[in-house]
């Protein structure tokens, strides 16, 4: 499947330097380009006590995916608490080699539908709405009904 990013997506990963998020990034940008969508990677080297919420801001509106290490480590820790403070949505891709890549490809799939679906929604679309089970028409009688016995009884 392949993700229906809007033009100017940055997908941004995070982990420490042990995480394999370099090599991650290659193959993310190959399957990108393999796909023809256009993908530039830039990888930063990660310094314990480089980061907080402060740094991590600059990530704000891209997709975040939080690299894994194979063992928890405190780079670890600290980077998923300065996530947290600075409010920021993240995915957290665990695996090695191909099982990473998956994830990631799978979290950012998921993030390109759910970033779809609020754009639909915010070009107007109409939100769902309550129809009675026996006439389809949503200000029936029926349900008229059920809303004025729930208020009695509450």
């Amino acid at each position: 499947m392949t993700p229906a990013l809007p033009a100017g997506s940055v997908i941004a990963l995070i982990g420490a330097d042990d995480s394999g998020k370099a090599r991650l990034a290659e193959a993310l940008a190959q399957r990108l380009a393999q796909r023809g969508i256009a993908a530039s990677l830039v990888v930063e080297p990660l310094l314990e006590g480089s980061f907080d919420a402060s740094t991590l801001e600059a990530h704000r509106g891209a997709l975040i995916l939080l690299i894994a290490p194979a063992s928890p480590t405190p780079v670890d820790g600290m980077l998923r608490q300065a996530l947290m403070d600075a409010k920021l949505s993240f995915a957290v891709v665990h695996g090695e080699g191909a099982e990473q890549l998956a994830n990631a490809w799978n979290a950012i799939n998921v993030a390109a539908d759910a970033e779809a679906g609020r754009s639909a929604a915010s070009k107007g679309a109409t939100a769902w709405s309550w129809t009675c089970e026996k006439c389809s028409d949503p200000a029936c009688e029926h349900r008229l009904f059920s809303d004025l016995v729930a208020r009695r009884s509450s």
